[in-house]
């Protein structure tokens, strides 16, 4: 992806190079033909899926075929100078992918923050801020894998930046890959082995490793396989063992030359046409396009007169190849960029994005990539070059700095109104929630808010922070995530997924008070049941049963959920209720939070500061009552166990709910309620706890603490 045409260069007395070209008259330097299409049909596949061309499910397989060239190509050179020199060097290797890389990718940078900080939401403003800094050190792969398995992420709109994922992996690899052909030779001369053979077999090795562990980590966490480094390599690891082969692959006969270079490009066609996003991905299924794409070089490397090379190098194929790292620079940006300031943008106006990135590539490379790379000042010295690339990514991170910056901070402690405001009569034994005039006075329809829309999705419990919700596809209890008084004589425990956890900042206020010790039995996305949704959140429920019946059972159990209402679910929940309360826990079930029909209200408050109420949602069916309660109501009244609804204080009388209560925002991700405002419902949950006799206070002594 990243070796640009220039690389591919050649020359008939360089018969081991990186292209291995045949086709030139003597002494003239030609470009590889195939390779240069190659490069077209990598871009061009990315760039239809990416558009969301229906046809071709399989387009994200032109990465994988760009990281082969890019490792044939790379290494090439790499022997090229060995071969030459006996040495490699590494300041001038540096220094030349700094020239090659960093005038276009840093162009982009900077459009992409300027023109994102005008049109993307506050919190995407903070990720596309903390993605430039990433793309800039080439470590954003790393980035997005954290935030595909975060689980507090799923709100957040898709990276601008995220196609940067690919060049992370590749200058990762080429960090280290020079470093191990300098190994290399050093070891031939102490050991007086030959350097191509030894360091083949090296490259094999690291390529079978890689490729196991990743057949492995796709099987067992996919999300974050599709970005690591380390699952990846052999990709890259393929067309650099290619580049071994240059000399053995220019004897082939012209069949064999034919046949490989057309059985490969069918390979990648095919991975295109017939793969999709559900196929695990990179996984052993990346062997077709980039065994493929290997096939394909191989050919070319005999001959460029078979049938797949002149295909590839026809006029328009060599001339996209050209500009294809600039292409696959611009697309994305444009693409998620339009998406964000037009909603509502379709599939043909998305063709003209991307051919507006056609024309915006052809214009960085003769504008911006070319003049650069090829001044001859900058090239003369190779600590020219690395001051040039130091200064690039300084103006870069500098700007994703103040991208990240202009996002308003998160005040975790900040005291707000929230709930208190609705109640009628604080003096009242029996608190009521206003109604009509009253209720309107304290919903505001514009002003300030705790917290800022921009910061909503940061306002979550901070047990996130000690990693204490159990993540999908674990299911092993973690014990040691406890709260409030360690050695306190009362333990509750907390039971279910997020939208019990939600609750924390409450539980841990009461727990203050009332010399609780807290206990989190958590996991995303499941309910506490012995047959849940997946299979890994039925056995953390048996998990957590098993590990009460060896370590003691808690004195309190809050079991909450958002799952929807399932026979099976609820029937499990009631077993694991029944066998839990068999133990002596007295457990109580908490309605789940209202549902609103749009997934980000804090997005619509920040667009609408003036007309708050335009982000209201229906109360009725699980506007109010949220889609977990149906569910949790029942299983509660099976098991004759206390239900405890607070829906009210979150939703206040009326046909609509608010998305802000007094100076408190509500929501943040989804339908989970905002650590700021769950705490403004302390009292009430003290309260209700009071009322089934679970705690030392009276219910008409808890008061309401105004800021």
């Amino acid at each position: 992806m990243t070796a640009g045409p220039g690389d591919t260069l050649t020359t008939e007395e360089t018969k081991e190079s990186a292209a291995g070209a045949q086709h030139g008259a003597k002494g003239k330097k030609q470009l590889r033909g195939d390779i240069e299409g190659l490069r077209a049909v990598a871009v061009g596949t990315v760039l239809l899926y990416h558009v969301g061309i229906p046809f071709m499910p399989g387009g994200f397989v032109g990465v994988d075929v760009f990281f082969v060239i890019s490792g044939f190509l790379i290494t090439s050179l790499l022997l090229r100078e060995a071969s030459k020199s006996g040495r490699i060097s590494i300041a001038d290797f540096y220094a030349r992918r700094a020239r090659r890389l960093l005038p276009a990718a840093s162009v982009v940078l900077v459009f992409t923050a300027v023109v994102g900080w005008f049109v993307l939401s506050g919190q995407d403003r903070a990720n596309l801020g903390s993605d430039v800094i990433a793309a800039t050190f080439y470590v954003i792969n790393w980035a997005l894998a954290y935030r595909s398995v975060d689980y507090l992420a799923e709100d957040a709109a898709p990276s601008a930046l995220q196609h940067y994922w690919s060049l992370s992996v590749e200058e990762q690899f080429y960090v280290v890959w020079p470093l191990v052909i300098i190994l290399g030779l050093f070891l031939a001369r102490r050991t007086r082995a030959r350097p191509k053979p030894l360091l083949f077999g090296l490259l094999s090795l690291i390529a079978l490793a890689s490729l196991v562990y990743s057949v492995l980590h796709t099987e067992s966490d996919p999300a974050t396989a599709y970005f690591y480094t380390t699952t990846r390599v052999w990709e890259l690891a393929i067309g650099a063992l290619l580049a071994f082969l240059v000399l053995r692959l220019t004897s082939l006969p012209r069949i064999a030359a034919e046949a490989l270079a057309g059985i490969g490009l069918v390979m990648i066609v095919c991975s295109a046409f017939f793969l999709s996003s559900g196929t695990p991905w990179p996984s052993g299924w990346a062997l077709l396009p980039t065994v493929g794409a290997a096939l394909v070089i191989a050919g070319g490397c005999a001959t460029q007169s078979t049938v797949a090379a002149r295909l590839l190098s026809v006029g328009p194929m060599v001339w996209i190849g050209g500009i294809s790292y600039a292409i696959y620079l611009w697309h994305w940006p444009l693409i998620i960029l339009t998406k964000a300031a037009w909603p509502e943008v379709r599939i043909r106006h998305l063709v003209v994005v991307g051919i507006l990135s056609i024309v915006l590539a052809w214009l960085t490379k003769h504008l911006v990539e070319d003049p650069i790379r090829f001044h001859p000042g900058l090239s003369a010295k190779a600590s020219r070059g690395l001051l040039f690339g130091g200064a690039s990514m300084l103006v870069t991170a500098v700007l994703g700095g103040l991208v990240f910056l202009s996002v308003p901070r998160l005040d975790a402690e900040a005291q707000v109104t929230g709930a208190a405001s609705l109640v009628a009569n604080p003096e009242s034994d029996d608190w009521q929630v206003k109604e009509g005039a009253a209720l309107q006075e304290v919903v505001p329809n514009s002003g300030e808010t705790t917290p800022d829309p921009a910061v909503a999705p940061q306002d979550v419990p901070a047990y996130y922070e000690d990693d204490c919700q159990v993540l999908v596809g674990d299911s092993q209890v973690d014990p040691s995530c406890v709260y409030g008084a360690k050695d306190g004589t009362t333990t509750v425990a907390l039971l279910g997924d997020s939208k019990m956890g939600q609750w924390f900042p409450a539980v841990t206020d009461i727990a203050a008070k009332e010399d609780w010790r807290v206990e989190l039995y958590l996991k995303s996305a499941c309910s506490f049941s012995y047959q849940a949704r997946e299979d890994d959140c039925s056995q953390f429920g048996r998990n957590v049963i098993k590990h009460f019946e060896e370590e003691g059972a808690p004195d309190i159990a809050i079991v909450s959920h958002g799952a929807p209402a399932s026979p099976e679910l609820r029937d499990g929940s009631e077993q694991a209720v029944e066998d839990l309360k068999a133990m002596g826990t007295k457990v109580v079930y908490l309605a789940d939070s209202p549902r609103p029909d749009v997934s980000e209200v804090y997005t619509c408050v920040e667009e609408n500061p003036e007309d708050f109420s335009a982000c209201a949602f229906p109360a009725k069916g699980k506007g109010r009552a949220g889609v977990g309660t149906p569910n949790l109501e029942q299983a509660a009244e099976a098991t004759d166990t206390p239900f405890v609804d607070l829906n009210e204080w979150i939703c206040p009388p009326g046909s609509t709910c608010p998305p802000v209560i007094s100076d408190t925002l509500v929501y943040r991700q989804g339908s989970h309620v905002t650590a700021s405002y769950i705490r403004s419902l302390t009292p009430m949950l003290h309260r209700e706890l009071a009322k089934l006799d679970l705690t030392e206070a009276n219910s008409s002594d808890i008061t309401i603490d105004t800021p």
